[in-house]
Order: C-alpha cells, then structure tokens, then sequence
C-alpha cells in the first residue's frame, strides 16, 4: 500500500537508515503533494508548548525551504536535508506524527486544513519551482510568494501572486486557471504566460507565450494573444499592449535578464532581489538613466559589467552592497 511504503521511508529517514535514493523519494512525494506539505507544518505549529518556539520556527522553515527546493540551495546531484529539518522530523516522532500520519489518510481531513491557504515562497536570491494539484507547473522568481487554497482545483484554480512567476497551466475546460496580483486578474483554460507583479512596483506585467488569457481590471476587461505583452500601472490604473519576444521577458528562468526601458533604479531593485543584495547611488541622477537589453546573470558581476559599459556609470562592491557612480570620463560618449 503507498502509504505505507512512505510510511516505512519516514521511519527509516528518523533512524537514520534511509538511503540517498530514499529520502529523494521522499521529497518528492512531499512536494507533489501540496496538502501533505501543509499537514505536515500545522503538526509542528500545533505540537506542545514545550517545544521551544525558535526551533518550531526552524523546523517550519526548513521544510519550506526543502520541499520548495529553492534553485540556490539545490545539491547537483544528489538531495540533502539540512540537520534542523532531521531535528525536525524527530519532534515529530514524539508528538505521535506517525499515527497522525495514518489519520492523514483518512476522508476526514480537518477544516483547519481547509481553510488554511499554502504558501510558496522564493526567498531573496533564491528561486523556486513546484507541480500544483492539477498538474500546472510554477516557477518563482526571486523575493516572490505564491498562496492558494486547500479547494483549490475543486471548483476553480486560483492562486494569489506578490512576484514574478512563469506558469505551464495544465488545461482543463472546467475549471478556470485565475491569478489575482493586486485589482488585476489573469484568467486562462490553459496556456503559457508570465507575469511580475511586485507589490512594491509601480506596474504589473505579463507577457504570453502560448494560448490565450483575459485579464480583468476595476473598469476593463483586456484579451491577450500569443506575443502581446502588457504593461498596468497601479497609479494611473491604465493598461497598455506590445508584440514582443515572450522568451526575452521569461528567460529568467534561464539566468537571462531582460530591460525594456527601465531605469538603472528599477534594475537595481531587480539585481538586489536576485542576488539578494543592498545598493546605494553616489549620485542621484543616475538613477533615471534608461536601459534596454539583455544580458547573461550567471552571476552579478557580468550583470554590472554589462550595464556600465552602456552608460555613464561605474561601480563598487562593499560589504554586501553595490555603489553605482556617476563616471564623468564616459559621460561624453552617452546621450541620456
């Protein structure tokens, strides 16, 4: 029986027996379910009072972070879990995991679990990606949180974004695949799309590779082909459309970055949310200096390199933060 055989793997990986191949066995069974994900974090929230509350944090954070299976912390070949997350799994064991376990099985699952929504999270300079219920893949970029419900894929599909995150949406003619990011709503059958929507930003963009969306504003409906790519903004609340190249907006995905007409402070938060860095300006006014392009973010130092050799500007690295300055020897062969 499958439970029991992911039963057996728990207790093995408790006393230290489970092999390489096991425990990755057992991450990925966690992360191709969802709600088992959950269950497992409401047993460390709900276990007695005893328990130090800064290791319930560890441990809640620790799963997150191995189930999520952030790009950074990703081994190359092999899966491990960090010493907190096997702490974890011992506390477990003695507040009767296992025979909750068993009871997790059960049809009665609890209204707790119902009502509490999941959330994905990639952390600052990390990345991370997942298989929902229905068979949608996610990825997630950097410093951007994904939350949705225990019904999700009963009635309908829908997902709240604070990020940027690509979606391959499993089809299915049903139920309606939404995405809310603040009073914008994305609405698809199935299809291929991105979109980043900060909460910080001024605007939310979405780009389409594949199929067709419709988006749903306070006062507009807007209807979205292969290619288009748009841009609302939050303050103006307008929305406008261009053909693009999808892949230059969601190649992230490939350590590739795209800037359509963004100024060195929009790209300067983009770099800290990668790299999961501060930076400062020297001088004001270079903040508005606008670049379009792309460049390789295999790592930050070929992303700055790229971006001071189209315009007037240096920088440094100190203390884990980037200083752009104003270079007055180049100014002459830019025009801003």
């Amino acid at each position: 029986m499958e439970q029991e055989h992911y039963l057996d793997l728990f207790e093995k990986y408790i006393i230290n027996k489970a092999t390489e191949e096991e425990i990755r066995e057992m991450i990925h069974f966690i992360s191709e379910n969802p709600s088992l994900h959950r269950w497992i974090e409401l047993q460390i929230q709900n276990a007695p009072a005893e328990i130090n509350k800064d290791l319930k944090n560890s441990m809640l954070n620790n799963i997150r972070k191995e189930i999520s299976l952030p790009e950074k912390s990703k081994p190359s070949t092999t899966i491990r879990f960090k010493k907190g997350f096997r702490i974890a799994a011992s506390v477990i064991l003695l507040i009767g995991f296992f025979s909750g376990w068993y009871q997790y099985w059960g049809v009665n699952k609890t209204k707790e679990m119902a009502e509490e929504p999941f959330l994905i999270v990639a952390g600052p300079g990390e990345k991370a990606n997942m298989t929902l219920p229905d068979g949608t893949r996610v990825w997630l970029n950097s410093a951007s949180k994904l939350t949705y419900y225990n019904t999700y894929n009963q009635k309908n599909r829908l997902l709240k974004l604070n990020g940027e995150a690509y979606f391959e949406v499993a089809p299915d003619a049903e139920k309606i695949f939404s995405v809310q990011c603040v009073d914008m709503k994305v609405e698809v059958l199935g299809t291929t799309f991105g979109i980043k929507a900060y909460d910080e930003d001024s605007i939310i963009s979405m780009v389409l590779v594949e199929g067709k969306v419709q988006i749903t504003l306070p006062e507009k409906t807007w209807v979205m082909k292969p290619n288009d790519r748009a841009v609302y903004n939050k303050s103006t609340k307008k929305i406008s459309s261009y053909i693009v190249k999808p892949r230059d907006f969601t190649d992230w995905q490939k350590n590739k970055l795209r800037f359509e007409n963004e100024t060195l402070q929009d790209i300067a938060i983009t770099i800290a949310r990668i790299y999961n860095i501060d930076y400062s300006f020297e001088d004001e006014s270079i903040k508005h200096i606008r670049f379009t392009g792309a460049v390789d973010n295999t790592n930050i130092e070929s992303v700055l390199n790229a971006i001071s050799l189209t315009a007037p500007i240096r920088y440094t690295m100190k203390d884990g933060t980037i200083l752009f300055h104003k270079d007055n020897r180049k100014e002459k062969y830019f025009k801003e």
